[in-house]
């Protein structure tokens, strides 16, 4: 099927209903959560490994290491013992133990970007992660942190500060919302394009933009949906349109 040009109307369409079935999937936290060191460790190791795996897999992961390399005694050991670890041996450690298989699937790159991230992490917080966000209201500036740890970057920033500000109650919680995006991943993409929301050669940028043009209130509110959808429904290799919570009102392009 060629790629046609899609009315602003159909566009207003999908929003809504993206937005009615996102209602569904993501609730708003009611309570501040007031984050441990551990806590804070895994959120942010976690995040380092959401790169194409799993988001449940990652927290896992994060959470095995945390238990298994963290000391009660001292906060800051596991960013330490990470950056001061053997290459040779964090990478066989990434490769296999996580019992005999791989705590990501991109354990070489991983080897090589952690302990990076656990310099940057003690020179700049002192082994603290919460000193990236505590007391902060600036969703631009978290950001910017974040992105400046090596293995994180744009896009999994934006999912960081959206799970701080909506299922923790930090950053200002719902007072964030029109400073919130989609983490502009590859499901959140395809499923833009095939919806027609942005064009078949769109960029992440452009992903962002429609999200502020049709949510200005809360441009975020399009990421658990569209990402659930084309992770599901509307995936790479397979299509299924019937099952789709959105089929009603999708023009069904290819992209």
């Amino acid at each position: 099927m060629k790629m046609r040009t899609v009315s602003i109307r159909t566009k207003r369409k999908i929003i809504s209903a993206l937005r009615a079935y996102g209602k569904n999937l993501a609730k708003w936290s009611q309570t501040k959560t007031k984050l441990s060191l551990k806590r804070a460790n895994v959120f942010l190791l976690g995040t380092i490994f959401g790169r194409s795996i799993n988001a449940d897999r990652a927290w896992e992961a994060a959470e095995w290491i945390c238990d298994s390399m963290g000391d009660d005694d001292d906060p800051s050991i596991m960013w330490k013992t990470f950056k001061t670890i053997e290459p040779k041996r964090l990478r066989g450690f990434l490769r296999y133990g996580y019992g005999g298989y791989a705590f990501h699937r991109h354990y070489k790159t991983l080897s090589r970007q952690i302990p990076e991230a656990a310099n940057h992490i003690l020179e700049n917080y002192d082994g603290d992660p919460r000193k990236i966000w505590n007391n902060q209201r600036d969703i631009f500036f978290v950001r910017q942190r974040l992105d400046a740890i090596p293995g994180i970057g744009p896009a999994l920033s934006r999912m960081a500060v959206l799970i701080l500000a909506r299922d923790m109650g930090l950053l200002g919680g719902k007072k964030a919302k029109k400073q919130l995006e989609p983490k502009p991943d590859v499901h959140v993409k395809r499923v833009f394009k095939r919806t027609g929301l942005t064009s078949r050669r769109s960029t992440f940028d452009d992903v962002i933009k429609v999200a502020k043009e049709f949510c200005s209130d809360f441009p975020a509110e399009l990421d658990s949906p569209s990402w659930t959808i084309g992770r599901n429904w509307c995936t790479e290799r397979r299509v299924q349109c019937r099952e789709c919570p959105i089929y009603n009102v999708c023009p069904k392009l290819n992209g």
